[in-house]
């Protein structure tokens, strides 16, 4: 065993090509296809348990309507019944980022939200998406997002300026949020565990290391709540950008 060399903890984040096909697929778009996937097969209801002979879902199908109602009522009390429609897309975006969070935990795995151009890619699209559709709703009234009420006339420019850099700045923090959660806390993990690794090499007591090891547990379970409180604040912190810009 001696002969294991330990990385970096940053490893963990190297981009490596896996399928090169004309299209190169590197690990991080392989582990968002499969939060994809993840997140297809949940839509889909096969881990619902549902079918002609069962009326109570299983543990999976329950989860799974909770997410959905806890995401339905953020829309309906944010925004209004109208824009339910928008359940679907939200909610997939949800679980994608979700899975994707925890596949990072995952030994010898990466984790798609770590990359910045992942995270301001779902932020910059989701937000231009929100701009449009206050434009279908408003047309040019929209611009009075950009403009507080009762502003004076001589601060209408420096005031619209500060809005538009507010809202952009907003689309930052969203992908950064989540990237730096993301990897401060796997790295965190890969610490813990290169240190209960490295002292089972140097045989130590393993009651020594029971203290790192029960530590190592905590943070895994801290990193899974983490993982949904960012997908959660992710739809919310949409949400609510959704209702700036359909107000009437």
């Amino acid at each position: 065993m001696n002969n294991f060399m330990m990385y970096s903890p940053m490893e963990q984040y190297i981009i490596n090509p896996v399928i090169d096909i004309n299209l190169t697929i590197n690990n991080v778009i392989l582990y968002l296809m499969f939060g994809a996937f993840i997140t297809i097969l949940i839509g889909k209801g096969i881990f619902n348990g549902n079918s002609q002979t069962k009326i109570i879902s299983n543990n999976w199908g329950i989860m799974s309507e909770s997410l959905m109602r806890t995401i339905l009522l953020m829309i309906e009390n944010y925004v209004g019944l109208k824009y339910s429609i928008y359940l679907p897309l939200f909610y997939s975006i949800f679980h994608l980022v979700l899975f994707s969070n925890i596949l990072g935990l995952v030994p010898y795995s990466t984790t798609p939200t770590v990359e910045l151009v992942m995270t301001l890619s779902i932020s910059f699209t989701l937000l231009m998406g929100i701009l449009l559709i206050g434009f279908l709703t408003h047309k040019l009234r929209l611009l009075a997002i950009f403009l507080p009420s009762g502003t004076p006339l001589g601060l209408i420019l420096p005031m619209i300026g500060l809005e538009v850099l507010a809202f952009v700045l907003r689309i930052l923090s969203l992908g950064l949020r989540l990237s730096i959660n993301m990897i401060t806390g796997h790295l965190l993990l890969k610490v813990i565990l290169g240190f209960i690794w490295s002292g089972y090499l140097a045989d130590v007591s393993f009651f020594i290391l029971a203290i790192p090891i029960i530590l190592l547990t905590i943070f895994i379970c801290l990193e899974v709540l983490i993982a949904y409180l960012q997908s959660y604040i992710l739809i919310f912190l949409v949400i609510l950008t959704l209702k700036d810009c359909t107000m009437s």
